[in-house]
């Protein structure tokens, strides 16, 4: 399998790599980093791991994924970065971000930290507060990188990421035809969240042409609920004959990946990225819960998942509240949901055993 048919724009030759900017979330556009010389890499966390007690400390009462970001930024694990954006998708998020600036100011951290504040919704006053946003996102990586954002290097940024929509498409395609795992698929959002344009590319590629297609006696769901940092629990899932047919979280089907914009300026720019912001699949933490659930219904058509499967950690703000409306939806369309809601910081592996004798039961139940 190949990632889409064609080339992409051969990666910018460079005898020194461009400077690493961190992500926190996931409301960055990667068109601005890229354009101010930069590449942009996301910080997911995990589902399972130690937290140290300084990082439990700092952040309090958190969703654990996010105090795994922020230990990993502790322990010197992201040193190499030229600065760190944390975008305020979440409460999470946000207490990360107070951390780390209060840290930096103190020399704890050796690189600068900016919030990223978009607020979800569209409009024209929260669009244009968004191109602000976008605005100052770009000042700030431009003082990391020492390159300015104008019209020609934003140009190029798009001719750049443009190719990991098409790539990312098909692997869509492909997972819904049953040609793909579910792990496979999220192991591509990762990589494309992660690298240079070129680099995901290729990686997707070798992935694509590494794993294998999902076997079709699984049962295919649809993964709703808590973002899921990597592919602990769909390789679980998958190992009992469950099969992720597509998810709305963050980190696969609703990242924000791919998209740019062709513009004139960069001020021109900045207004359409955030036009497009505003057009973004609604967030659990972020959105109503009634377009949560229209999404939902959407998407289970789209994948023809058999139904839906939610998994939640404690403190994730958000997924649990969608989870009544959205399983009433789904009933009256004759689909199932089966969820595990407030997962505690070191029962992932409990949880997930929970989750699959639900599915299955629910499974056995609706055929």
């Amino acid at each position: 399998m190949t990632a889409q048919p064609g080339t992409a724009p051969a990666d910018p030759v460079s005898s020194v790599p461009a400077p690493r900017i961190g992500i926190v979330g996931a409301d960055a556009p990667r068109q601005i980093l890229l354009a101010a010389g930069a590449t942009p890499v996301r910080l997911f966390g995990a589902w399972n791991g130690d937290v140290s007690r300084e990082a439990a400390e700092l952040l309090g009462a958190a969703d654990v994924v996010a105090a795994r970001v922020l230990d990993g930024v502790l322990s010197g694990l992201h040193d190499d970065l030229a600065g760190l954006v944390v975008c305020n998708d979440s409460a999470a998020n946000l207490r990360v971000y107070y951390v780390l600036r209060l840290l930096a100011e103190r020399g704890r951290i050796p690189y600068p930290v900016q919030l990223l504040d978009t607020p979800r919704g569209g409009g024209q006053h929260v669009n244009l507060f968004v191109a602000r946003q976008y605005e100052r996102l770009a000042g700030f990586v431009s003082g990391c990188t020492g390159q300015a954002v104008d019209a020609s290097s934003l140009s190029d940024a798009a001719a750049r990421e443009k190719p990991l929509a098409g790539a990312l498409g098909h692997v869509r395609d492909l997972r819904v035809k049953g040609a793909l795992a579910g792990s496979a698929a999220l192991r591509c959002y990762s990589a494309a969240a992660q690298m240079t344009p070129e680099q995901a590319l290729a990686a997707i590629d070798a992935l694509l042409d590494e794993q294998a297609a999902a076997p079709g006696t699984m049962l295919r769901v649809f993964m709703t609920g808590s973002s899921h940092p990597d592919a602990t629990v769909y390789e679980a899932l998958e190992q009992s004959g469950i099969g992720i047919a597509g998810e709305d979280h963050d980190a696969g089907d609703a990242a924000w990946i791919g998209q740019t914009v062709d513009a004139a300026s960069p001020g021109e720019a900045f207004s359409a990225l955030a036009e497009l912001h505003a057009l973004r699949p609604p967030s659990a933490s972020r959105s109503l819960a009634s377009e949560r659930t229209d999404h939902l219904l959407a998407e289970v058509r789209r994948t023809g998942a058999a139904g839906v499967v939610a998994l939640v950690r404690d403190l994730d703000d958000g997924p649990v509240w969608d989870l009544p409306s959205q399983r009433e939806a789904l009933a009256a369309s004759g689909t199932w949901l089966a969820g595990v809601v407030r997962v505690p910081a070191d029962g992932a592996a409990a949880a997930i055993a929970e989750l699959i004798a639900s599915v299955q039961l629910s499974g056995e139940i609706a055929s």
